[in-house]
């Protein structure tokens, strides 16, 4: 059982094994990518953001015909990315799918299918993945090679997460999307009154420059 766990009464525990269908993508070297109007994307580890979001500012493009079956790779709202492969401060990383889209992704990204999606939220199920990077769990146990580490499925699948009703996984989710939001609104005031005490700053020099103060 995780030990990070202090659970309330009523809440259980449960391997991922029995939660989740899991599917690993699988890889493209550099040499084989195409520009984005002939090809599909194909997710790397810099997909997934540290932030739990799917992060699309950068995208590598595979062609349409890469490999047969790839319509297998698409992914949908409720899909969980989890970046198998990295550094071993990122192995772990986790993203929750908000979006559908006709894709591909690398092997060192694994995703996690709901198998029962009214008896687990897969907004819980990113939360609680990224709780377990967040303290380390994923750290501690990957395996290391010279300059990577990684879980791989067997692992994965033997990783426990609390799980409480239904109802109170999609409570504490939407307290948390609440919080965050609310940060994020500060974090763009807060960026909006730097760039303004900047643009301020510049004007008082040019007026101080020019005799006007």
């Amino acid at each position: 059982m995780v030990k990070r766990w202090g659970l309330p009464e009523g809440w259980e525990i449960a391997r991922l094994g029995d939660l989740v269908w899991l599917k690993t993508g699988f890889a493209c070297a550099k040499k084989n990518l195409v520009s984005q109007e002939e090809g599909l994307p194909h997710l790397r580890p810099f997909n997934i953001g540290t932030n739990g979001e799917v992060d699309l500012s950068r995208v590598y493009y595979i062609p349409r015909d890469f490999r047969d079956g790839i319509d297998q790779y698409a992914l949908k709202p409720g899909h969980v990315l989890f970046n198998n492969t990295n550094s071993v401060e990122l192995v772990g990383k986790t993203a929750l799918v908000r979006e559908p889209l006709q894709c591909g992704f690398s092997n060192h990204i694994t995703r996690l299918t709901v198998k029962l999606p009214e008896h687990l939220d897969p907004a819980w199920l990113a939360l609680a993945l990224r709780y377990l990077w967040a303290t380390g769990y994923f750290a501690e146990r990957c395996n290391r090679w010279i300059g990577q580490a990684g879980i791989n499925t067997k692992m994965l699948a033997r990783v426990e997460i609390p799980l409480p009703s239904f109802p109170e996984q999609r409570r504490i989710v939407a307290y948390l999307d609440a919080v965050q939001a609310h940060i994020t609104t500060l974090r763009q005031a807060q960026e909006a009154a730097a760039a303004e005490l900047e643009r301020l700053e510049q004007a008082i020099l040019a007026r101080a420059f020019r005799g006007e103060l």
